[in-house]
C-alpha cells in the first residue's frame, strides 16, 4: 500500500500516485515481518570497479530484458548503466520558472565529477545479525557492500552528486476539499513538502545512495487532475525542461503523465491500481506504492466465489433480502479513458470461475473528480441495483463517492449488504464515519490495510522521530507520504551505484518478501517471489476481513476521536492470494476482534536501534 497508498486524497497525497494508503499514519509499509530467503549472490556488472553484491538477487530479477532500461531518455546525453560507464555530459536541468526547488541536506561523503571518487563512498550501519539496514523498521533492505564510485551521470537527472527528482502537487476538486476538511484533513502544503524534505533527509543518512543526493522540484499541474492534455504538457515539462531522473506522483484520474514519462524514459512512481499489464508493458520505468487492479480483483474474486456466493444475504438491512441468495452487484470507479475496465473484465472472468455473476455492473465518475455528477449518478443506479435484486453491492472506488450511494440508498429505502473491497480508503474509519450509518452497518469485507496501531508507533512516524527527535510537519500525512521515498530509495538501495530505472526496479525486486505473518503490517514484495503469477511492479499483497461497528469509539487514523471503528476479524489475521477460507465470513460478532492495537504484537516489534549520528 498503497495501499497501499487512495483516489481521492489527490492532494493530500499530493505526490504519490497514490492511493496506496492514505491516513495510513501506522504507514502503508509499518513494523513486522521478519527477513527471509537470504543467499548472498552477484548482480554482476552494476557498479564500476567489479561486480555488485546483494541479498537473493535472483529469485525476483526479471529475466531476458536486454537492458531495456538502461538507456537514457531523448536529450538526456547520459550512456546507460553498465559498469563503469560515464555520461559524456548529463547534469541535471534547471528547474523552470514557478517550480519550487529544495536540496537535501545530508551527512557523509559526497563523490566528486568523475566516475571513481578517491576513497570509498559512505557505508550505512548494517545489523550483522539480520543482514539488514540498523534502522527500527522490518523493512529496512538487505545491507550492500560499499564501492569507489558510482559512474557518475549514468542517466538523466543523475549526476555523481546529485538526483533530481519531480515531486507531482495534485490538486483537488474544491468540493472534494470542503469533504476533506470538514472531516480533519488539514495539512498544509507546506507541512507536506517540509515532511518529504525530512524522509530525503532521514533516507540518505541511513541508506546506501552512492554519494548521491536527491533534489526536489516540486512541480504544480498545469489543469485538473483527469485532463490528458495537461497531463502530458506537465509530463514534457518533467522529462525536457526539469530534466528529472524520476517523478514521485502524478495525476490520479488520467494515466496520461505515466504514459508520457515512460514513453520518455523517465521513471515515475506513480498511478492508482492500473492492470498488471499496464505496468509489464511499460517497465521498468512505472510503478506503485499500490496493489494493481489485478492483484486487487483476484483477492476480492476469492473472498467473494470462496465465502459469500451461493449463501443467504444474511448480513442485509432488509429482512427480505437477508432471506435471499445472494445476488451481486458492482459499483466501480471509472475514468474518461476506462482505465479500469479491463480490471472489472478480469473480476467478472475470476468470478465466473466460482460459477458467480454479477447481475448488474456500474461505473461511476468519483466524487474525488466530481461530486455532483457522482451524486446524481447515484440516484439511477441505486434504482437499478434494487430493480435488479441486488442482495449484496460490491464497491470498488474512490472513499468520498459511499458519501452520494449510501445516502441514496437510504431515500429509496434500499438496504443491501455493502461488500467492501480495500479500495482506495474506503476501509478507513476516517471516511467510513462521513458514510450513512444505517447502511455502513451492513458493510463488511476485505481489507488491504494492516490491522491499526497508534498513529506514532507507524513506521513512518517512529522513523521521523528517530531520526529528527520530532514528529512529522504533516500531522495527517505523513504515513501517505513515507511510502514513495521509501520505495525509491529501497530501490536505489539494492539497485547499486550506476543508477537507472532498470536498477531501481531491479533492486525493488531484490527486496526479500517480508511481513509474512503479521497482523500490523502488510506483506510486501517486488518481482516474482511465489506470490503472483507475473512480475510483479507493486507493494501490496495480502488482505485481511473486517466489519464497521458503528457503535464504538475511538480515534481514526488521523487520530480524531468519534463514533465508529472497523473491526479486525481474527485479530487483523492476512491472507495471501489462495489462502482465503471457505468459510461464511467472520463478522458482526466481536469475539476475536480488535479496532486498533495498543502497542505492536510481539511478532510484530520493530527492532530497536541507537541514532547513528
Amino acid at each position: 500500500m498503497l495501499g497501499a497508498l487512495g483516489t481521492g486524497l489527490a492532494r493530500y497525497r499530493f505526490v504519490l500516485a497514490l492511493v496506496s494508503a492514505v491516513l495510513l499514519l501506522l504507514a502503508l509499509l509499518p513494523e513486522g515481518g521478519s527477513p527471509s530467503g537470504r543467499a548472498a549472490g552477484e548482480n554482476g556488472g552494476h557498479g564500476p570497479g567489479g561486480g555488485f553484491t546483494t541479498i537473493d538477487p535472483t529469485p525476483g530479477r526479471p529475466t531476458g530484458r536486454g537492458g531495456a532500461g538502461t538507456q537514457a531518455a531523448p536529450g538526456a546525453g547520459a550512456a546507460g548503466g553498465t559498469a563503469g560507464t560515464t555520461a559524456s555530459t548529463g547534469g541535471p536541468g534547471e528547474a523552470a520558472a514557478g517550480t519550487t526547488t529544495t536540496s537535501s541536506k545530508t551527512a557523509g561523503t559526497s563523490v566528486g565529477a568523475g566516475a571513481v571518487s578517491t576513497g570509498l563512498l559512505p557505508d550505512p550501519q548494517c545489523d550483522p545479525v539480520t543482514g539488514r539496514l540498523a534502522v527500527p523498521t522490518h523493512y529496512a533492505p538487505p545491507c550492500v557492500p560499499t564501492v569507489a564510485g558510482n559512474g557518475g551521470a549514468t542517466y538523466q537527472g543523475v549526476t555523481s552528486e546529485t538526483i533530481t527528482v519531480a515531486v507531482y502537487v495534485n490538486r483537488l476538486d474544491p468540493a472534494a476539499q470542503a469533504l476533506l476538511t470538514a472531516a480533519g484533513f488539514n495539512d498544509s502544503e507546506a507541512d507536506m513538502k517540509a515532511t518529504y524534505q525530512s524522509y530525503v533527509d532521514y533516507f540518505e543518512h541511513h541508506y546506501q545512495t552512492w554519494g548521491r543526493k536527491v533534489k526536489l522540484v516540486f512541480v504544480d499541474p498545469s489543469g485538473a487532475d483527469d485532463d490528458d492534455a495537461a497531463a502530458r504538457a506537465d509530463a514534457i515539462h518533467v522529462a525536457t525542461e526539469i530534466k528529472a531522473f524520476a517523478s514521485w506522483g502524478g495525476p490520479i484520474a488520467t494515466t496520461a503523465y505515466a504514459d508520457e514519462l515512460a514513453a520518455r524514459k523517465v521513471l515515475c512512481i506513480c498511478t492508482v491500481s492500473q492492470p498488471i499489464e499496464y505496468y509489464t508493458a511499460r517497465a521498468p520505468y512505472v510503478v506503485s506504492t499500490m496493489m494493481s487492479s489485478t492483484q486487487g480483483y483476484l483477492h476480492r474474486a476469492e473472498y467473494v466465489g470462496k465465502r459469500l456466493a451461493g449463501r443467504p444475504a444474511r448480513y442485509a438491512g432488509d429482512l427480505f433480502l437477508a432471506q435471499q441468495p445472494r445476488k451481486f452487484g458492482l459499483l466501480y470507479y471509472e475514468t474518461a479513458e476506462q482505465s479500469y475496465r479491463t480490471g472489472v473484465d478480469y473480476f467478472e472472468r475470476e468470478l465466473s470461475r466460482y460459477g458467480v455473476q454479477l447481475a448488474e455492473r456500474l461505473a461511476f465518475t468519483g466524487a474525488n473528480i466530481d461530486p455532483a455528477a457522482t451524486q446524481e449518478q447515484a440516484r439511477t443506479m441505486i434504482s437499478r441495483l434494487k430493480e435488479a435484486g441486488v442482495t449484496s453491492v460490491i464497491f470498488a472506488g474512490d472513499p468520498l463517492s459511499p458519501v452520494f450511494f449510501t445516502q441514496e440508498a437510504t431515500r429509496q429505502r434500499y438496504n443491501p449488504e455493502w461488500v467492501l473491497t480495500g479500495s482506495a480508503f474506503t476501509d478507513t474509519s476516517f471516511f467510513a464515519r462521513t458514510y450513512d450509518q444505517t447502511q455502513w452497518a451492513h458493510a463488511f469485507g476485505l481489507s488491504f490495510l494492516p490491522a491499526r496501531l497508534p498513529v506514532e508507533q507507524g513506521d513512518a512516524y517512529r522513523v521521523h522521530v528517530w531520526h529528527h527527535g520530532s514528529p512529522p510537519p504533516a500531522e495527517a500525512a505523513h504515513g501517505l507520504i513515507y511510502t514513495v521515498p521509501w520505495m525509491f530509495y529501497t530501490g536505489m538501495h539494492l539497485g547499486g551505484p550506476a543508477l537507472t530505472p532498470e536498477s531501481i526496479r531491479d533492486g525493488l525486486f531484490r527486496l526479500p518478501p517480508t511481513g509474512r505473518g503479521s497482523l500490523t503490517n502488510i506483506h510486501v514484495s517486488f518481482g516474482r517471489h511465489g506470490v503472483w503469477p507475473f512480475d510483479d511492479y507493486l507493494a501490496n499483497d495480502d488482505a485481511t476481513e473486517v466489519w464497521w461497528d458503528g457503535t464504538v469509539t475511538g480515534e481514526d487514523e488521523v487520530g480524531n476521536s468519534g463514533l465508529g471503528l472497523y473491526r479486525y476479524v481474527d485479530g487483523g489475521r492476512r491472507y495471501l492470494p489462495g489462502q482465503h477460507p471457505t468459510t461464511d465470513p467472520f463478522v458482526f460478532a466481536r469475539e476475536r476482534t480488535v479496532t486498533i492495537y495498543n502497542e505492536p504484537p510481539p511478532s510484530d516489534r520493530p527492532p530497536s536501534y541507537p541514532h547513528r549520528a
